[in-house]
């Protein structure tokens, strides 16, 4: 990506410009900005080229500097890639918005061997994944988003909410309830979907992420507990993300936790979605109701995980 300055300082010449461009060897973007390549320019390209528009300050958001940190879905969303600006401008110029924002942010600048977005500034991943959340219109996308800068360590469940404070309540709404399964504890999409399907189903109040806890150490922790019934869903899955030797781990797992006196049920994350999985679920838990010889008391709710101690 060239401006007219840059090409300067550079040693390149407006007749250089004028004859690659003529040549298609080089192509104008905007007003005082080229793209030193043929073919069609991608979003990165584009979205170089608003940072080259909007000033000093600005900054790349949403999806284009999430994918440059190596973060995100591979498909981007229906919208154009977005640049930040504090100047009063908002304007679509080309295939970029450059967006007028008073939210304060503080850019970053990716260094020169990023394999996206070199040397260009970006808005931290917080603010990144608020601004990509708000281009999608399908919650799994969001969650999948969310959880998955969660689990990177990318940002914190608070960085989120504070994003989600200081935004437009306009079109945030799949954001906030992708935010707020993160914030009752679960931290993979997968898990998210869980927890909703089993609030609506008649199955007793459950935990997320529970800390399996003998002789004052840690075992393990488990994905949903049902503590009055010593009950475990796990949702983990070699056909979903595990290798063979996490596989053989995920085995060793379950066997301690049968050892422990606990009921463990496993489930791939491409059975959460099928229809009957929170029935069949809730069967498997008055089995185990009977079998303790407890009151099974449905109530579809979360109560706050807290750690789990065992003999």
């Amino acid at each position: 990506m060239l401006t007219v300055e840059l090409a300067a300082r550079l040693g390149i010449g407006r007749s250089r410009i004028r004859t690659e461009v003529r040549r298609g060897n080089w192509q104008r973007l905007a007003a005082g900005v080229v793209l030193a390549a043929p073919g069609e320019p991608t979003r990165f390209d584009w979205a170089e080229a608003g940072v080259a528009l909007g000033g000093p300050d600005s900054a790349v958001t949403g999806w284009e500097a999430l994918r440059a940190i190596g973060l995100g879905d591979r498909t981007p969303p229906p919208t154009q890639p977005v640049v930040l600006m504090s100047r009063v401008l908002t304007r679509e110029v080309g295939g970029v918005w450059l967006r007028y924002t008073r939210r304060r942010y503080v850019p970053r600048l990716l260094p020169a061997d990023a394999d996206r977005l070199a040397l260009t500034p970006i808005v931290p991943p917080a603010r990144a994944v608020a601004d990509a959340a708000l281009e999608y219109r399908d919650l799994s996308r969001v969650r999948a988003l969310v959880t998955s800068a969660l689990q990177r360590r990318a940002c914190s469940v608070a960085d989120l909410l504070a994003e989600l404070a200081a935004m437009p309540r306009q079109h945030s709404a799949l954001f906030r309830l992708a935010l707020a399964d993160a914030r009752d504890g679960a931290r993979s999409a997968a898990e998210a979907v869980a927890a909703r399907r089993l609030i609506r189903a008649p199955v007793p109040p459950f935990e997320l992420n529970v800390p399996i806890v003998r002789d004052g150490q840690l075992v393990y922790v488990v994905d949903v507990l049902w503590r009055a019934l010593r009950a475990v869903l796990e949702i983990d899955s070699r056909e979903y993300h595990f290798s063979e030797p996490q596989w053989k781990a995920t085995m060793a797992r379950h066997n301690v936790l049968t050892r422990l006196g606990l009921a463990v049920a496993h489930y791939p994350p491409s059975a959460i979605g099928r229809r009957g999985w929170a029935d069949e679920v809730a069967a498997w838990l008055r089995s185990r109701a009977d079998e303790l010889g407890v009151p099974y008391r449905p109530s579809g709710s979360v109560r706050a995980a807290r750690p789990l101690i065992v003999r």
